[in-house]
């Protein structure tokens, strides 16, 4: 599955899920904009990958800021002509009862869980309209599709990142525009780590978590990756709106 001379921008590239897919769509032919928060991160990214002998750019942005989106939007297609493919990809957890999740914590996942979803899509959809089409990836997640506790605000994000989806999908399917979602189970990424790391055992909840997937482990953020690889290739060319989950089977029991 090969993405030769595509223009691939990938936000939360810094770490995880985001950095894998960077350096995974950079070995098979991508040219890559990595976008973090951290911008020192996304540099790190950058580095990885040109160090293999491949393309990229970094850039510090904040999705949960729409003109951030739309200028990294504009800057990439201002330095290679054209944005063939968006991976929605940075996400933050939130991990407290409802009843103790303040508005602050609400508007800080989302911002970036779902505002920023919808930034990248509505400015990667203007962008694609001029040049014939393109492919669109949202990292949703198995807590869009179930329910966990303490993950009340984050499962309300990204249950809407899959509403948003299906909804693009049907409207700009004829526009030659896919847009189809990744929901994976607990992968083995820095942010799942910081989860643990609240608890007072880290060890004793890893556990617990693994305990749930008939797997019996947590995913690879490369096996996250090799997911996003399909969606943004041609063999995917008839899939619109779709969920892929990758969660070692969490959400089948």
């Amino acid at each position: 599955m090969r993405l030769d001379g595509k223009v691939s921008l990938i936000t939360g590239a810094g770490s995880g899920i985001g950095r894998a897919t960077a350096e995974c769509f950079a070995r098979e032919g991508a040219t890559v904009v990595a976008v973090d928060i951290n911008a020192d991160a996304a540099q790190t990214t950058q580095e990885i990958i040109e160090t293999a002998g491949y393309n990229c750019l970094s850039l510090g942005v904040d999705v949960s800021d729409e003109e951030q989106v739309k200028d990294a939007i504009a800057t990439t297609v201002q330095t290679f002509g054209r944005l063939d493919i968006l991976f929605n990809n940075a996400g933050i957890s939130v991990l407290k009862p409802i009843t103790e999740t303040t508005e602050a914590d609400l508007d800080k996942l989302l911002g970036v869980n779902l505002k920023g979803v919808f930034f990248g899509c509505k400015h990667a959809i203007i962008q694609m309209l001029t040049q014939g089409g393109g492919i669109i990836i949202n990292t949703a997640s198995e807590l869009g599709l179930v329910g966990q506790p303490l993950y009340s605000g984050y499962c309300a994000t990204k249950g809407g990142v899959l509403a948003l989806t299906r909804a693009l999908a049907t409207e700009w399917a004829a526009h030659n525009i896919r847009v189809n979602a990744v929901c994976p189970g607990p992968t083995d990424t820095p942010m799942i780590h910081a989860e643990f790391n609240i608890s007072n055992d880290a060890d004793i909840e890893k556990k617990a978590v693994i305990s749930t997937i008939p797997a019996g482990r947590m995913g690879k953020p490369e096996e996250i990756a090799r997911v996003a690889l399909f969606l943004a290739t041609s063999d995917a060319e008839f899939v619109h709106g779709a969920a892929i989950v990758a969660d070692g089977g969490k959400t089948i029991i």
